[in-house]
């Protein structure tokens, strides 16, 4: 039986070792995932290119359908939950697009500009000479930084906020103890609370961020209601983390691999490390993928779906398919396809923030080599990688700094 669970080994050091066998078969059934595996490029982008055969509302899992004793711990916090924009098919997903395009226009992610400048070179000037991981010291609060800028979360709570972040991490993954969601839910009240003082304090004072967009709207969209907003803020603290953190690592892993790479950035550093980012986008994409659900029986892949059939879309897998992106696992700076990638998504639910992520990457990718031109990859790592449900990324990336 092909299956794939990618908490455990092999398929979390190397879910490629499943993701070639896939490509080689019919669209399948995994029973540790309870979905159908999508694994090829063609059939993927054939599932996001058609919203209408295959519904986002369940492209994230539902806090709520946790286990009975997890459920009544987020009823007693009085936690929402209500669709978000990736769950949300249209008519109603057009209101919500505008809103999240608003909050995260090209003037608000050139605003953010400078606050991504100053705190790479901050986090760079509290380096010491020796062994430094780049995801706990630099990549993990860069991001938390701007992402909560963005967002609208005050600077002093960023801790607190991510803690309650990764909490929700925890409702949305199966494989996690259930004793484990347990204690997470209860907490989730907590930040239930955090969250509505910030929209009440943006109801009365509007400010220049997406809590604000949200609650008031803009250019005569509507704000969302109170228990949507609650999701919202919530989920779009999980999106711009994990994947804007782990694209930047595996960039610059990429690059510290790769001699000849760190000469032509060297040589040509504005050029070049746009080249490296969306080679490691591609190559190695930090959102493992999301889920649709069949709204009619319907073939794929070389498989018949009834209707209701829940598919898991895997994005890294797609992006490695040599069917459309020839040598697929080799780092190639002149790739002339590499903008197909899938990162990102595609079509209606391609994702909003991708202007603030690459900004984001490149800024943090820039200053780092900028700084450090003699950086390198500590003696003897290996990479090694998350145990999580929905993301690819480092465990850490160890190097020397002087």
């Amino acid at each position: 039986m092909l299956d794939f669970n990618p908490m455990v080994s092999p398929h979390r050091e190397d879910p490629h070792l499943f993701y070639r066998a896939a490509r080689e078969r019919p669209v399948t059934f995994s029973e540790s995932i309870g979905a159908y595996m999508v694994s090829r490029y063609a059939d993927v982008t054939a599932v996001l290119d058609d919203p209408r055969t295959y519904s986002s509302s369940a492209s994230l899992p539902w806090i709520y359908d946790n286990p009975p004793e997890v459920v009544a711990e987020l009823k007693a916090g009085n936690v929402p939950e209500t669709t978000v924009l990736v769950n949300t098919d249209p008519p109603a997903h057009a209101h919500v697009r505008a809103l999240t395009e608003a909050a995260f226009s090209g003037a608000r992610v050139r605003a953010l500009l400078p606050l991504m400048h100053r705190r790479a070179n901050e986090l760079i000037d509290g380096f010491t000479p020796g062994t430094t991981d780049l995801v706990s010291a630099y990549a993990a609060p860069f991001v938390q930084t701007i992402i909560g800028a963005a967002i609208g979360f005050p600077p002093e709570d960023t801790a607190r906020v991510h803690a309650w972040t990764e909490d929700l991490n925890l409702l949305w993954n199966h494989f996690i103890p259930v004793e484990d969601r347990v204690a997470a839910a209860r907490r989730l009240g907590d930040y239930t609370r955090y969250i509505q003082t910030l929209i009440d304090d943006r109801r009365a004072h509007p400010r220049d961020d997406m809590i604000s967009t949200l609650v008031h709207g803009i250019d005569g969209h509507p704000g969302l209601a109170e228990d949507y907003l609650h999701n919202y803020i919530r989920g779009k603290r999980v999106a711009g983390l994990d994947t804007t953190r782990d694209a930047i690592t595996a960039t610059i892993l990429i690059a510290l691999r790769d001699p000849s790479i760190r000469a032509r950035i060297t040589d040509d550093p504005t050029r070049t490390i746009v080249k490296v980012i969306e080679e490691a986008l591609r190559r190695d994409a930090p959102h493992r993928g999301l889920f649709r659900i069949t709204t009619r029986e319907v073939e794929l892949g070389g498989a018949l779906l009834p209707k209701g059939s829940l598919l898991l879309l895997l994005f890294g897998s797609a992006n490695r398919d040599p069917a459309h992106f020839p040598d697929a696992d080799t780092v190639d700076l002149d790739r002339p396809n590499v903008r197909d990638h899938v990162a990102f998504g595609k079509g209606l639910h391609f994702c909003p923030g991708a202007p603030l992520a690459r900004a984001e990457i490149r800024v943090a990718v820039e200053t780092l080599f900028a700084r450090l031109p003699d950086l390198r990859l500590a003696a003897g790592y290996e990479p090694t990688y998350i145990a999580s449900y929905f993301f690819r990324g480092l465990e850490s990336l160890d190097v020397i700094t002087p």
